[in-house]
């Protein structure tokens, strides 16, 4: 297990599918910012405040904590459909504020044990018709992830899954590969790194940066790469001259630069489909031939 020294205590905002629009019945909701990573030392405190906008003044508006946890490997987040019980947390909750623009201050607990708490700010709406009777709205809602950890020291503990490679691959198709790295840890960690195929004489002829996702604490991702900015699939198209063996190399890193695996499979890429056709029609040609 490797230790990542962290020096600074920060709020920054990430990419990890942003609660942040809503749509029904022309009513629409957003809330800035939608999703908030915290780093946060015992007995420290920090605020952070959120605003909701609507183009619907009549609404009522209520903001609620709510616990949240990671549903799948792709990102996506659930979140308890109850309330928090606040005593059940190592930290102290507080909203304050107008419903619209609530500030939320964060104060950890004195603990020696880094942890982390995933906690989802509800916007909960609803309106009122004529004859006074609610009807309910869908709401919306910000991500809080909140790393708690005494000494800046966080475990770090990946393991990289379905990375398990055809021994031949035709030249003919595309090449793409799912790995996926499990955070068997319960801290969170955005890692990054590259996915490189190199030839036989040692050239790179596929290279591509790790998308830097956040991994959830006891939770996977599927690993991709960035294209304009965006999470896209590995996926590389082999020329006529891409024959023979090559490397898959894939090595992640912290966002420190600090090498964490680096693990390199075998392939071998071959004209299957073109040896085919060439077998084929030698046999044709050769029958045609003795036909004469």
């Amino acid at each position: 297990m490797k230790k990542l020294l962290l020096s600074t205590i920060l709020s920054t905002f990430y990419f990890l599918l942003p609660p942040s629009f809503a749509h029904a019945q022309s009513i629409d909701l957003s809330v800035t910012p939608p999703v908030v990573e915290i780093l946060l030392a015992p007995n420290k405190k920090v605020e952070q405040t959120f605003s909701l906008t609507t183009n619907n003044n009549d609404l009522e508006i209520t903001p609620e904590i709510h616990l949240a946890k990671p549903s799948d490997s792709t990102g996506h987040i659930e979140i308890d459909q109850k309330p928090i019980v606040p005593s059940t947390l190592p930290l102290t909750i507080k909203l304050s504020g107008p419903n619209t623009s609530p500030t939320l201050t964060l104060e950890a607990a004195s603990s020696d044990v880094s942890q982390d708490v995933y906690l989802a700010l509800v916007f909960k709406a609803s309106s009122k018709d004529d004859l006074s009777t609610s009807t309910a709205i869908p709401g919306i809602s910000a991500l809080i992830l909140v790393t708690i950890t005494s000494d800046g020291i966080l475990p770090i503990n990946l393991e990289l899954k379905d990375f398990e490679l055809p021994f031949i691959h035709d030249s003919w198709l595309p090449f793409n590969t799912n790995p996926f790295l499990e955070n068997k840890t319960p801290i969170m960690i955005r890692p990054e790194g590259k996915y490189e195929i190199i030839n036989w004489s040692g050239k790179s002829v596929f290279s591509a940066d790790l998308y830097p996702h956040l991994i959830l604490g006891d939770s996977s991702r599927k690993l991709q790469t960035m294209v304009d900015s965006l999470p896209q699939s590995f996926v590389w198209s082999p020329k006529w001259s891409n024959i023979g063996p090559h490397k898959i190399r894939l090595s992640i890193r912290t966002q420190g630069g600090t090498k964490l695996s680096e693990t390199e499979k075998l392939l071998w890429i071959l004209p299957i489909r073109a040896l085919i056709i060439l077998f084929l029609l030698t046999i044709i040609i050769s029958r045609l031939t003795r036909s004469k």
